[in-house]
């Protein structure tokens, strides 16, 4: 069903429970992230797990991901990798994570 969202006022495809759209609800979750990280002291450890963003640890900065292989391999290759926050400067460590899935379905058959 098409609703309104309540964060960015476009109209989105969206379930009848949902308030906001898919997107929006990306960036509520960064938002909050950010905020722990911003918000916890220095021996404190907060979740920064995303399937659509690089997180420092440090200081929260959500490092763009869209840049391709060239510029951020990292994010490619699965395994341990060290990083430096380009705002705060900080190194960290990004574990990436990488699965497959597949799906089949029948060929159309030639007609004679």
């Amino acid at each position: 069903m098409t609703k309104i969202c309540e964060r960015c006022g476009k109209p989105k495809r969206m379930m009848s429970w949902e308030r906001i759209c898919y997107q929006c609800m990306k960036e509520e979750d960064l938002e909050k992230t950010q905020e722990a990280v911003r918000e916890a002291g220095p021996d404190e450890i907060v979740d920064t797990w995303s399937d659509d963003y690089v997180i420092c640890p440090y200081c929260g900065e959500a490092l763009e991901t869209n840049l391709g292989y060239e510029d951020f391999p990292e994010i490619y290759e699965e395994g341990k990798h060290e990083l430096e926050c380009p705002e705060c400067e900080k190194k960290f460590i990004l574990n990436t994570y990488i699965s497959y899935s597949w799906e089949t379905e029948k060929a159309a058959e030639a007609t004679p």
